[in-house]
């Protein structure tokens, strides 16, 4: 018996739709809020460090360049970390299109304005300074609003990525001075 007859049937019937999986990640059901307001989080967004006096709501990225000319010293001390390398860290482990490494290896990825991919958003391809403290679109428009991105708790902002799995000799009392500003 031939084949042919139903291929042909099959490939000229309508598709049959497949159900969706009950938690599908884009179901509204797969999202968080956050406490700072603004759009819900996918989980599998970028970590949201603690910072203070940011809107999510409002506030959008604009990449470490553009927080370099007010805060010049903050700038060259993230310059000279391996955060301002991060993506590198990827390509040199070929892990650069993992998603469970982009979040922490980029700034603000999967939150609006956040990074998308390297040709759309390359301003954000490494861990900037809005990785830490939040979006600064609204920081620009003010300039002098009390402690924008402020830190409450600073380890909050290592261990979102710094984790055991992901980072399992990081120490904050050995790592801090590499990074303080």
């Amino acid at each position: 018996m031939s084949l042919l007859p139903l291929l042909t049937w099959a490939c000229l019937r309508p598709p049959t739709p497949a159900p969706a999986p009950p938690e599908a990640p884009n179901t509204a059901s797969a999202w968080v809020n956050d406490a700072r307001g603004g759009p819900p989080i996918h989980p599998g967004a970028s970590p949201l460090p603690a910072f203070r006096g940011v809107s999510r709501a409002t506030a959008r990225y604009v990449g470490s360049a553009a927080c370099a000319g007010c805060h010049p010293q903050a700038s060259a001390v993230w310059a000279s970390s391996a955060h301002a390398t991060a993506w590198d860290t990827l390509n040199e482990r070929q892990r650069g299109y993992d998603p469970s490494c982009i979040p922490c290896h980029t700034t603000g990825f999967g939150h609006p304005g956040g990074f998308v991919n390297l040709k759309q958003t390359p301003e954000l391809k490494h861990l900037g300074c809005e990785s830490c403290h939040g979006p600064g679109s609204d920081h620009l428009a003010t300039p002098d609003a009390p402690d924008y991105g402020a830190l409450g708790v600073v380890d909050g902002a290592c261990i979102a990525c710094h984790t055991a799995e992901n980072s399992p000799d990081f120490v904050l009392q050995e790592y801090w001075p590499k990074v303080s500003h």
